[in-house]
């Protein structure tokens, strides 16, 4: 069941503001990694590389959380549970990273921060479709 993110969401969300995502790791436990996000329609858009561990939680198990919290007003927070029902590993994985390099950090070239990883990593987009959002 997808669901339409609310405006008040949605606001908070096409901010630069660093989210937190929740992942299971094999022994159950959960893993909770800061990370930048995009809206996407009614999707989340993470991105990552293959083979971190996040990526590994996320392909043994799809279902995440992701909380977004104002940092300058604690009281406007997401929480928004869904699954990633796509991951793409194509070209468009390295266009989003600098895309969300430029909104975060204000350059549209990623790799100018991690030089020693690029050509090193496959990106990836983990395209997360909500199913609960729970927002003040």
């Amino acid at each position: 069941m997808s669901i339409t993110i609310p405006e008040n969401v949605r606001d908070l969300l096409n901010r630069p503001v660093v989210v937190a995502i929740a992942t299971i790791n094999p022994d159950g436990q959960p893993q909770v990694t800061p990370v930048w996000a995009s809206l996407e329609g009614d999707q989340v858009w993470i991105n990552s590389a293959v083979g971190r561990r996040k990526d590994r939680n996320i392909r043994a198990n799809p279902k995440v959380t992701v909380m977004a919290l104002d940092p300058q007003n604690a009281f406007n927070w997401a929480e928004i549970r869904g699954e990633v029902v796509e991951f793409d590993e194509s070209e468009a994985a390295l266009a989003h990273i600098n895309k969300l390099s430029g909104i975060y950090a204000g350059n549209d070239d990623y790799y100018s921060f991690n030089p020693e990883s690029k050509g090193m990593e496959q990106r990836v987009i983990y395209k997360i479709q909500p199913s609960k959002i729970n927002a003040m």
